[in-house]
């Protein structure tokens, strides 16, 4: 470590390690028989460009935390944490406050926020069939989002939310964040982190004829985060996101 740098938080797996610092991620990897043999991995903070937590499920006890770089030949770094030895919440906290900063942002004034509509549920079954979502109540997620679970800075706040039927999005002040519940009971949640200012571009599409029944938002990052099929074929992954929308049910022009 440097004289001025502080391990703030770490984890320890075997004989490996998983430091958090104040100026970057340090994982320490063990290897051989004999332990003599010892790659140590730096990543500072501004190469991580989005992340994610996912809590334990009833039956996979490991949660995860996973980061994503803008860097070629590593667009992401895993961590799996054994289930009740580790707070994933406070350390979802911990790396939001490292990428988001703890300055209080104001709230855009073209922000939708549903006040007090009622979620009637999609109401269309080729909807619910395809995961397109609705605008929600942006002020209850807020309320739900800031206590259970903790999942917002406190200067944070949402300003347009979307359920499909399970899953949410949340527009914040300071992030896109995709909430995926994940199996049947919808225990283990991922929760994926993307700030602002990782976009890169975005785009908006209206729905078609009748039989196209979503709008959709195109989203660029500058995450390094591509699958390979092999023969030069790539397919992203939160290199670029896209999203659907239930036609009805959203404003895509306030999104936009």
């Amino acid at each position: 470590l440097l004289d001025d740098e502080k391990v703030e938080l770490a984890f320890k797996c075997g004989r490996d390690s998983f430091l958090f610092t104040s100026k970057r991620i340090l994982q320490i990897d063990v290897k051989g028989l004999s332990g003599s043999r010892v790659e140590y991995l730096s990543v500072p903070w501004n190469h991580i460009r989005a992340f994610s937590v996912e809590s334990a499920g009833t039956f996979d006890f490991d949660a995860e935390i996973t980061v994503f770089t803008n860097i070629g030949d590593l667009p992401r770094i895993s961590q799996d944490l054994r289930k009740g030895k580790a707070d994933v919440m406070a350390i979802q906290r911990f790396i939001a406050d490292k990428l988001l900063g703890t300055d209080t942002e104001l709230v855009s004034e073209h922000a939708v926020f549903a006040e007090g509509q009622h979620d009637s549920g999609s109401g269309s079954l080729f909807a619910w069939m395809g995961d397109d979502s609705r605008m929600v109540d942006a002020t209850q997620m807020d309320q739900q989002y800031h206590s259970n679970p903790p999942l917002l800075q406190g200067c944070e706040h949402v300003e347009m939310a979307f359920k499909g039927r399970r899953d949410l999005v949340l527009f914040t002040t300071k992030r896109l964040i995709l909430v995926d519940m994940k199996g049947f009971t919808g225990k283990k949640v991922e929760y994926f982190s993307l700030p602002w200012i990782t976009v890169q571009c975005f785009g908006v599409r209206s729905a078609g004829s009748w039989l196209d029944k979503d709008s959709e938002l195109m989203v660029w990052t500058d995450i390094n985060d591509v699958r390979s099929l092999g023969d030069d074929k790539f397919i992203p992954r939160n290199s670029y996101l896209e999203m659907d929308f239930q036609k009805d049910k959203v404003d895509l022009m306030a999104i936009h």
